[in-house]
């Protein structure tokens, strides 16, 4: 037979840790973002260092 425990303590522990899924979840989230920046920036700088290449090349 399982004893329950203080349900107030019960109550304060589920905020706590809604709470810490809320901010893990949003820091996933802010990193997801970041890391889409990143890939758009890593291929306009991709784009530009293929064009002074090239330019380099045709000289």
């Amino acid at each position: 037979m399982k004893i329950l425990p203080n349900p107030i303590a019960t109550l304060v522990y589920r905020a706590y840790l809604r709470a810490r899924l809320t901010r893990y979840t949003r820091d996933l989230q802010a990193i997801a973002a970041q890391r889409e920046n990143d890939f758009h920036a890593e291929r306009i700088l991709h784009r530009e260092v293929v064009a002074v290449r090239s330019k380099l090349l045709s000289l």
